[in-house]
């Protein structure tokens, strides 16, 4: 699955709108599909780039998640606004982030959603995946992106979820074998979140999570083999109410500026 950016929905104004109009729990329920599909923030817009560091010590993405993930008081549609608005802020205007979703229903479904608080037996999973060592990927390693990994995980505990899984610098081999492994226990949830961060590209509207495990080739050939697509990971999330993607890598396309590396 490709992500079409021509097909996604801007969440925030859309959500906010329908919340606007009246949007009730009922209207939630009838939409509701069984795993549906997953709803993507992205830390910024497209041909932008992400700060490894802010005052906070991380990805002001990453801060600003960490920090709303706390808050009792919003529905889906203002956590969302105020995602934006606090990466902004931190970020000194270098982030903006962007949030969209496949369809309508999608939005639908989540307008009424918070993370605080915990739903009576909702069960709830997340996977928090970090590239930081890239010393053998000929790319300059981000010591920052395992600090996020280390705060979002501790953030999801810290607001019910029931298992919270981390992964440092995975392999080519073993990324795999942990998504079908995260897959099958989103599968038996209600809801699920990942968080991927790292090095990223984005190129023909596919974006791309570069590994740390092999040299990077500055030549847009095989993509799909050589990193990891995010649409790849958005298919490993099947709880049965909502799936949340958290992308805190950048969206540059680094063979725009040389002709010579495209395919």
């Amino acid at each position: 699955m490709n992500i079409d950016n021509n097909r996604l929905i801007s969440i925030p104004l859309v959500a906010l709108s329908l919340l606007w109009m009246g949007a009730t729990q009922a209207d939630v329920n009838a939409s509701r599909i069984e795993s549906p599909e997953p709803v993507y923030f992205y830390a910024s817009q497209p041909g932008k780039k992400t700060l490894d560091q802010d005052s906070n010590g991380g990805n002001p993405f990453a801060s600003a998640l960490v920090e709303l993930l706390a808050r009792h008081d919003l529905t889906f549609g203002e956590f969302s606004s105020e995602l934006i608005d606090r990466t902004v802020e931190k970020s000194r205007g270098f982030q903006r982030p962007d949030v969209s979703a496949t369809t309508i229903s999608d939005v639908l479904r989540l307008c009424a959603l918070r993370f605080l608080p915990k739903p009576f037996s909702r069960r709830r999973v997340a996977l928090v995946l970090a590239y930081s060592d890239y010393s053998r990927a000929n790319l300059s390693s981000l010591p920052d992106a395992k600090v996020d990994m280390e705060r979002i995980a501790d953030a999801f505990r810290s607001v019910g979820f029931d298992e919270v899984r981390t992964v440092l610098d995975p392999g080519h081999g073993e990324i795999e074998s942990i998504l079908k492994d995260f897959a099958a226990l989103s599968g038996k949830s209600d809801l699920a979140a990942l968080y991927a961060t790292g090095h990223g590209m984005e190129v023909e509207g596919n974006i791309y999570l570069i590994p740390s495990s092999y040299p990077f080739l500055p030549k847009n050939i095989m993509l799909d083999k050589r990193t990891l697509p995010l649409a790849r990971l958005g298919e490993t999330l099947q709880a049965n109410r909502a799936n949340l993607v958290l992308y805190g890598g950048g969206r540059e396309n680094p063979f725009e500026a040389d002709p010579k590396n495209g395919p």
